[in-house]
């Protein structure tokens, strides 16, 4: 055998050996797969919730402030601690939507899941 030949034969085996090393390293367990494609729709799922979410709050507190300017131009008529109670009602049902978003949207890595 010359030494072009042996070259040849070791460009070849290494280039075989590459292409198997290759083929594998595709190889993914159907379980990883699975597990991937959830993840994106989990992803997927809390960008469309947050976005309601924050729909949702802006409305509830674009309403809460026409109220109060609406009661303080004397356009509508309340008593003081009914007034009171509904802004404060208000702030803490913002208030536990804003935690209940951040609890369940985004868990810290390595605490165990409610499932």
């Amino acid at each position: 055998m010359t030494v072009e030949e042996k070259s040849k034969k070791k460009s070849e085996a290494l280039s075989a050996i590459r292409i198997a090393l290759n083929s594998d390293a595709r190889k993914v367990d159907p379980l990883t797969e699975q597990k991937i494609e959830d993840s994106k729709s989990d992803r997927g799922l809390k960008k469309l919730y947050a976005k309601w979410f924050i729909g949702i709050l802006i409305g509830q507190l674009l309403v809460m402030n026409l109220a109060f300017t609406a009661v303080g131009l004397k356009w509508m008529g309340f008593e003081r601690y009914e007034l009171e109670l509904y802004l404060a009602g208000t702030l803490a049902e913002v208030f536990g939507i804003v935690l209940v978003i951040t609890k369940n949207l985004f868990p810290q890595r390595g605490a165990p899941s409610l499932k």
